[in-house]
C-alpha cells in the first residue's frame, strides 16, 4: 500500500510539473529563511548558558529610583567586597574593570625586531575570574595566573600576534602608555559559546593600583568596576533582594549619606548573567547588547514566512485536487475509505514537504556566508549538524506537511465518487471561501511586512542623515597616548602650515563614546557650598567648537590658557541649563567633579550620544590635560592626504608610539549597528516573503485561467477584447489584495508604533506609508496575475474551445 501511495504521488508531481516546483520552491524557501532565523535566535538565547555555574552567577548593579532613574551596569570597586562580608549566601565575587580602551603594548624578542600593537580589548579581573567563569588555561598556573603583581593572561589569538609559537609564559609584554612590564602568566582558549563577556587579555586586579590612585579603587560612588556574585547552591536571588536595602545603608551610610537618602534613591539589583545579552541596556554597559524585542520580529518572520509557504501548499493542492476527481471517484466505488484517501494525501503533502527540506538544507548551507556578513553572526554550517537540529528539521517537516496536507487531503476525502466520476468541479465550493481567505491572509502577512520595511528604512535613514547639531563629516580623531604630549606642540605647528586640515583641537571624548557622568552643581553664594547634581562631562580647549563647528548660543568661547591653567571655564548645553535650573547663568560659580569656576557659554544641545535616548545635560571644560584625542577637521577629498601626513609626522616626532585614527561618522553610525543588522535581514525576509506570496498567485491564477479557459474562448468569439478578458481574470485576485491590504494597515501600524517608541528621535508614520505599502503589494499581485491573464487572453478562441 505504502509503495503504492508513493508511485501515486511521484506520479503526480511529475504530471503537474509546474504547480509542483511553485509548491516545492516556496516551501523550501520558506523553510531555509525558517532554518536561518531559528539558528540565528538559538545561538542568541545561548549567550551566556555555556558557564558551568552559570544559573548561579549574577551581576550586580544599581538603579536609581529617585529623581536619577539610572541603573547602572557597573558598581563601586569596592562594593562586591562589601557585598561578600555582608551576605554570607555568596560564594564568591568577581571584579573587572576596563583598562583605558586604547592601550598600546610591545614585545622585543631576542632579533630586537619590536612588535607593537594597539589593544583595546582588556580588563583588570580577580583571580576569582578562572574558577567562577571557566577559563580554559592552555598554558600556565591557572591557581595563581591571576593573583600575581603585574600579570597578564593573554587569549590564544592575542599570545599568537606576539609570540607566534613561542611559549609566551614567563615572557613580558611592556605597557607602552603607562610604561608597566606586564609578566605573561597564562594563556587562555577563547570561551567556545557567545557570551556579554569579551576581553582578549587580563590583568590581574594586584596590578589596578599602578593605574588607579588609591582614592578612586576605595570610592564608594564611583561606578567603575562591574561585580559579579555567585551564589551558594542552596541560596536564591530573593534571600539577597530582601537583605540589600539593610545592606545599601550600611554601604553609604560610610560614605556619609543619611539612611532615608539612601533608600529613597537606589536599589541594589542582581541580574542574572544569561540574561544580560537580550535584556540589558543598562549605564555603562561592559559591552553593546541584543535586544529581546529583535528576536521577537525574528520570530514573527519565521512563522510568517513558513505560514505564507504552507497556503500556497494548500490552496494550489486544493485546486489541483479538482483535476483527480476521477481517480478519487474511482478509488471510492473500489472501496477506499475517507480515511485511506486523507492518509494518500498526507503522504503525498510529506513527500513533497520533505523533498523541500532537502533543497532547503542545499539553500541554507549557501546562504549561511552570506547570511553571516548581514548579521556579523559566525554561524559555521557544520556546527548545526548536530542531533538536535537534525530532530528540529524533522519536526518542521512533519509540522509544515501534515498542517499543510491535512485540508487538502480531508478536503479530497470528501467529494461525492458519483461528482467525481462525471468530472463535476463545484467552483461555488467551500474550498473556493477558504482558499480566498488564504490568498488575504498572505497578502496580509506580505503588507505587513513591506510596510514594517518601509518603516524601518525610513528610522535607519533618520539615524544617519539626522543633522545632530554638529557637522560630523570629515572628522578625524587621532589617539593621543601619553609620550606624544611631550611634543604636541611641535605637531601643532606642523598641523597649522596643512592647508588640507581646516581646524583642530583636542577633546577626552568622541561624540559616539559614552560621556562620563560627574558630580556638577552650582556654588550656592549665600552658602558657599555646592548644591549636588550630575551631568555628562567633556574636556576640550579653546578650538573644540570651531572644530565641531557647535556655534555659541550665549557668552563667549574659552581662552586660551595653556600650558598654565588658572581659571576653570564651562560651556553648558541647554539641557544643563535647565536640569540645573540656572537663571542667567552666564557668570555662574559651578562645581565640575572637583574644579570651580565660572560659566563662559552656552551651546545649543547637539547629539553626542545615540538617538536613542533623548540629548542629557552636559558641561564642557576648558582643561587640555584632560584630554585623549587629537580632533581634525579635513577639508573635502583630502582624507587620504590628512592620515598620510599625520602617520608621517607622528612617526617622525614619536619614533615608539603607534598611529591609530578613528572617523566619528563611522563611530557614531556603529551605535545602530544592532539596528542596522535586523534593518537589513529584515528587507531580506521581507523580500522573500513576497516572492513566496508571489508564486502562490502565480499558481492559483494559472489554475484560474486554466479552469476558465472554455469560457474565455466564448468570450472572445463573442468579442471580448484582450482587455475584458484579463480584466475578468484579474479582478477576483486584484480584490482580494485590496481587502488584505485594508486589514493589515491597521496592525502594521499598531507594531510599528510600539517599535517606534523605543526611540527618542523618531519618525512619523505618514500616509504615505500605507500608499507605498499598498501599491507596491498591488503592483507586485497585479503584475504576477496579468501574466497568467494575458497568456489566457491572447491564446486563440478554437483552442480554448476545445480544450478538456
Amino acid at each position: 500500500m505504502l509503495k503504492n501511495y508513493l508511485k501515486i504521488a511521484w506520479r503526480n508531481l511529475r504530471k503537474n510539473k509546474v504547480f509542483s516546483i511553485i509548491n516545492i520552491l516556496g516551501l523550501s524557501l520558506g523553510i531555509a529563511c525558517a532554518l536561518l532565523i531559528i539558528f540565528h535566535i538559538k545561538e542568541e538565547l545561548s549567550y551566556d548558558k555555556g558557564f558551568t555555574k552559570a544559573d548561579r552567577i549574577f551581576r550586580v548593579t544599581l538603579e536609581g529610583i529617585g529623581k536619577d532613574t539610572r541603573h547602572w551596569a557597573a558598581t563601586s570597586p569596592v562594593m562586591g567586597v562589601a557585598l561578600q562580608q555582608y551576605l554570607p549566601e555568596i560564594e564568591k565575587i568577581v571584579r573587572f574593570h576596563r583598562l583605558f580602551p586604547y592601550q598600546v603594548f610591545s614585545y622585543t624578542p631576542s632579533d630586537n625586531q619590536t612588535k607593537r600593537f594597539e589593544e583595546k580589548g582588556g580588563l583588570f579581573a580577580d583571580s576569582t575570574a578562572t574558577d567562577v567563569f571557566d577559563l580554559q588555561f592552555t598554558a600556565g598556573d591557572e591557581t595563581t595566573a591571576l593573583s600575581q603583581m603585574n600579570a597578564i593572561v593573554l587569549t590564544e589569538e592575542m599570545a599568537k600576534k606576539y609570540f607566534g609559537k613561542e611559549n609566551p609564559v614567563g615572557k613580558t609584554l611592556q605597557d607602552d602608555v603607562k610604561k608597566i612590564p606586564l609578566k605573561v602568566t597564562g594563556v587562555i582558549k577563547s570561551f567556545p559559546f557567545r557570551t556579554h563577556l569579551k576581553f582578549d587579555y587580563l590583568v590581574s586586579m594586584t596590578t589596578i593600583t599602578k593605574y588607579l590612585d588609591q582614592r578612586s579603587l576605595e570610592n564608594r560612588g564611583w561606578s567603575g568596576f562591574y561585580n559579579y556574585v555567585l551564589l551558594k547552591k542552596e541560596q536564591s536571588e530573593t534571600t539577597i533582594a530582601k537583605k540589600s536595602p539593610a545592606f545599601l545603608v550600611k554601604f553609604f551610610e560610610a560614605a556619609g549619606e543619611k539612611r532615608e537618602d539612601i533608600l529613597a534613591n537606589r536599589k541594589l539589583m542582581l541580574q542574572p548573567v544569561t540574561s544580560i545579552h537580550l535584556h540589558s541596556k543598562l549605564e555603562k554597559e561592559l559591552s553593546p547588547n541584543s535586544d529581546i524585542t529583535y528576536i521577537y520580529i525574528f520570530s514573527i518572520a519565521a512563522l510568517f514566512i513558513l505560514l505564507i509557504a504552507a497556503v500556497n501548499f494548500i490552496n494550489i493542492s486544493a485546486a489541483q485536487a479538482f483535476n483527480r476527481m476521477k481517480e478519487i471517484g474511482l478509488r471510492k466505488v473500489a472501496g477506499g475509505t475517507k480515511m485511506q484517501l486523507v492518509r494518500q494525501f498526507l503522504g503525498e503533502s510529506l513527500l513533497i514537504t520533505l523533498i523541500a527540506a532537502i533543497i532547503a538544507v542545499i539553500l541554507f548551507k549557501s546562504i549561511i556566508p552570506f547570511y553571516n556578513n548581514l548579521t556579523s553572526k559566525d554561524i559555521q554550517f557544520q556546527n548545526t549538524l548536530t542531533l538536535t537540529n537534525f530532530f528540529i528539521i524533522l519536526s518542521l517537516v512533519a509540522i509544515i506537511g501534515l498542517l499543510a496536507g491535512f485540508y487538502p487531503a480531508w478536503f479530497v476525502a470528501g467529494f461525492n465518487p458519483i461528482d467525481s466520476l462525471k468530472g463535476k468541479k463545484n467552483t461555488a465550493s467551500s474550498v473556493n471561501t477558504v482558499r480566498k481567505g488564504l490568498i488575504v491572509f498572505q497578502f496580509v502577512i506580505s503588507v505587513f511586512m513591506i510596510f514594517s520595511t518601509v518603516i524601518i528604512y525610513r528610522q535607519m535613514k533618520l539615524f544617519h542623515n539626522q543633522y545632530l547639531g554638529f557637522n560630523k563629516e570629515q572628522l578625524v580623531a587621532v589617539t593621543m597616548y601619553n609620550d606624544m604630549w611631550s611634543k604636541f606642540g611641535f605637531l601643532s605647528d606642523n598641523i597649522k602650515k596643512n592647508k588640507a586640515i581646516a581646524s583642530h583641537s583636542i577633546i577626552s571624548t568622541l561624540p559616539g563614546e559614552r560621556f562620563g557622568m560627574y558630580g556638577f552643581g552650582q556654588l550656592s553664594v549665600a552658602e558657599n557650598e555646592n548644591i549636588p547634581g550630575s551631568a555628562r562631562a567633556l574636556w576640550g580647549d579653546d578650538k573644540l567648537l570651531t572644530t565641531l563647528q557647535i556655534p555659541l548660543k550665549a557668552g563667549r568661547n574659552f581662552f586660551p590658557q595653556f600650558p598654565d591653567i588658572k581659571n576653570h571655564e564651562f560651556i553648558l548645553n541647554e539641557a544643563a541649563v535647565k536640569a540645573f535650573q540656572l537663571k542667567d547663568p552666564l557668570g555662574k560659580r559651578v562645581v565640575l567633579d572637583n574644579d570651580t569656576g565660572d560659566i563662559v557659554g552656552l551651546i545649543k544641545d547637539f547629539n553626542f550620544a545615540s538617538l536613542h535616548a533623548s540629548i542629557e545635560p552636559l558641561v564642557i571644560e576648558y582643561n587640555p590635560y584632560k584630554t585623549n584625542y587629537l580632533l581634525l577637521k579635513v577639508q573635502p577629498n583630502q582624507v587620504p592626504q590628512t592620515l598620510q601626513f599625520m602617520e608621517s609626522n607622528i612617526k617622525q616626532l614619536f619614533p615608539s608610539s603607534t598611529f591609530t585614527y578613528s572617523f566619528i561618522d563611522e563611530k557614531l553610525n556603529q551605535l545602530y549597528a544592532s539596528e542596522n543588522r535586523m534593518s537589513t535581514v529584515f528587507k531580506a525576509f521581507a523580500a522573500f516573503a513576497i516572492f513566496i506570496s508571489c508564486l502562490g498567485l502565480f499558481g492559483l491564477s494559472a489554475y484560474s485561467a486554466q479552469l476558465r479557459i472554455k469560457e474565455v474562448g466564448i468570450r472572445k468569439v463573442l468579442g471580448a477584447s484582450i482587455y475584458n478578458v484579463t480584466l475578468l481574470l484579474t479582478e477576483d485576485f486584484i480584490k482580494l489584495v485590496l481587502l488584505a491590504t485594508v486589514i493589515s494597515w491597521p496592525l502594521a501600524w499598531w507594531m510599528m508604533s510600539r517599535w517606534l517608541e523605543g526611540f527618542a528621535y523618531r519618525v512619523n508614520i505618514t500616509i504615505w506609508t500605507f500608499l507605498i505599502s499598498g501599491c507596491f503589494a498591488l503592483l507586485v499581485a497585479l503584475i504576477t496575475v496579468s501574466y497568467q491573464a494575458i497568456k489566457a487572453a491572447i491564446l486563440n478562441p478554437v483552442k480554448s474551445l476545445k480544450a478538456d
